[in-house]
């Protein structure tokens, strides 16, 4: 019998596992390398020489108290190489004042900018430019009321942002699991936004149409639909119809800019700039070109959700489930993850490999833990009642489990019995896995790598 070899993003390695060919339900997905992918600098400098519905960011920025927003270090990207091209061209443009924010959210700033805003102090200094560094605490930041989104989303936003007159953002896009896509909307709500608001559109999450691939702005009127997306995108242009004025908040637009891409491999596959709303249809087509997949499900699936920090717990490789599993298998069906959850060295033990902080990790896995004895219906209840962040993920988990009926199986470094826990099957040997489920004759198997970065829908 004919095997093929796939070899699978395991943390920060590579695990190598053989399929018999008549297993394989297709070639192995994984995000595509979109043509004329080129050095970060290359493509920033050609996007910023042509930015779409705005002038140039130097000249935008002259005489201007700018904002720069740039993500944390949650997800991988290309952070610093986006903050290093926007600073420059705003202390090129002669700006009054430049403040950068990173976009934590609800994240930890202490952990989640321990990297970046050393970087950022770095750059300033080697771009000449006084400049404050600021990593945004949902709960400690000043945050000033702005009213509330259509949806009622109470819109509490960051001071700093809001003492700018010109809003520069700058991002890496993908699909993403909630909001659609991981776009700019989300480096204001959540990213700069006060807990309240953060949980009050974190819970629309809930809403079956909260999902990857689907977004206000999306060219396809049919993937229009998503509260999580829209909500967040309300708040967005809500925050820039404000501004402070010394302690004063008052109604009055503001400028904004933004410098979006794709990037695999440290290159940049796809770049553009301008005004937020003129590059938002244009993302979401160049997402779906590079990781969006529509497949035949299978009842078998092995599945890599990415290296790090996608691989490194329980909680950010849940984000492939919804993101490359559940379109690309069978109600009923089983899947397999590797991915070895092992966690950073500064975690707690009892935290490690589950969550990134204890906060975390007692909503989603300890609330996991707690619900999954219950029918669906009254977790979903008590989940509706009792929300707070974090137990989005804990609902999904148990949809995927108690609804799709899927059998989700484990190999990771993490002790089995905190697995099994969870309601998932600790793997010690995935080839083993493979091999026994070949054997049954019963299905094929799909086989995805990096899930993390991609978005896979199953034909209907």
């Amino acid at each position: 019998m004919n095997r093929t070899s796939v070899s699978l993003i395991y943390g920060a390695a590579r695990k190598t596992l053989t399929f018999p060919d008549a297993f394989l339900a297709g070639n192995p997905i994984a995000p595509r390398a979109l043509a004329g992918a080129r050095p970060p600098a290359e493509a920033f400098a050609e996007a910023l020489a042509h930015p779409d519905g705005t002038p140039p960011l130097r000249e935008l920025a002259a005489g201007r108290r700018v904002a720069i927003v740039s993500a944390d270090e949650f997800r991988a990207g290309l952070q610093k190489e986006i903050m290093d091209v926007l600073m420059g061209e705003v202390v090129a443009g002669k700006p009054a004042s430049v403040t950068l924010l990173f976009a934590t959210g609800s994240h930890n700033p202490a952990i989640y900018t321990r990297n970046l805003a050393p970087a950022a102090e770095e750059l300033a200094r080697r771009h000449g430019v006084n400049m404050r560094v600021h990593g945004h605490d949902c709960d400690k930041s000043p945050h000033r009321e702005l009213g509330t989104t259509p949806m009622g989303s109470p819109v509490f936003m960051d001071e700093l942002l809001l003492a700018a007159d010109l809003r520069v953002y700058g991002h890496e896009s993908k699909h993403h699991y909630m909001c659609g896509y991981s776009n700019i909307d989300k480096l204001v709500l959540p990213g700069v936004a006060g807990r309240r608001s953060i949980e009050a559109n974190h819970k629309r999450a809930l809403d079956p149409d909260s999902r990857g691939g689907r977004a206000v702005y999306h060219p396809d009127p049919k993937r229009r639909s998503n509260p999580f997306a829209e909500d967040a995108h309300d708040a967005r242009l809500l925050s820039e119809r404000f501004r402070l004025e010394g302690d004063r908040l008052i109604e009055a637009p503001v400028a904004t800019f933004a410098l979006d891409m794709i990037s695999e491999g440290g290159k940049v596959q796809w770049c553009a700039a301008g005004k937020p709303e003129a590059l938002q249809p244009r993302m979401a087509v160049a997402v779906d070109e590079a990781g969006g997949f529509e497949v035949d499900r299978a009842k078998y699936v092995v599945l890599s959700p990415g290296g790090p920090p996608a691989s490194q717990t329980l909680y950010s490789v849940q984000n492939c489930f919804d993101m490359a599993l559940l379109g690309a298998i069978r109600p009923g069906g089983e899947a397999l993850v590797v991915a070895p959850c092992d966690g950073r060295p500064d975690v707690p033990p009892e935290v490690r490999g589950l969550a990134p902080d204890a906060n975390s990790k007692g909503l989603f896995y300890d609330g996991l833990v707690k619900l999954l004895a219950l029918p669906f219906a009254e977790a979903e209840a008590w989940i509706r009642d009792h929300f707070e962040l974090y137990l989005w993920k804990t609902h999904r988990v148990l949809r995927l489990l108690k609804v799709d009926g899927v059998k989700l199986c484990l190999h990771s470094e993490l002790a089995p019995e905190k697995v099994a826990a969870a309601g998932i099957i600790p793997v010690a040997d995935p080839q083993a896995w493979i091999d026994e489920r070949a054997a049954r004759g019963d299905g094929t198997c799909r086989v995805v790598d990096n899930g993390n970065r991609l978005f896979i829908s199953g034909r209907e």
